[in-house]
């Protein structure tokens, strides 16, 4: 039987963590961005207009 014991420092977890909220920070900012352009393009109204 093999027993892994891992460890990880608070700098790494400090690091994973703010890796993990970037990522969901900027794929809402992608979503919200695309889905924004083509509500304008369905609509026809530019990006001045509102």
């Amino acid at each position: 039987m093999v027993v892994l014991l891992g460890y990880i420092d608070p700098s790494s977890g400090s690091l994973f963590l703010q890796m993990v909220i970037g990522t969901v920070l900027a794929v809402g900012y992608a979503i919200r961005h695309h889905i924004a352009k083509l509500w304008r393009k369905l609509t026809g109204k530019s990006k001045d207009d509102v």
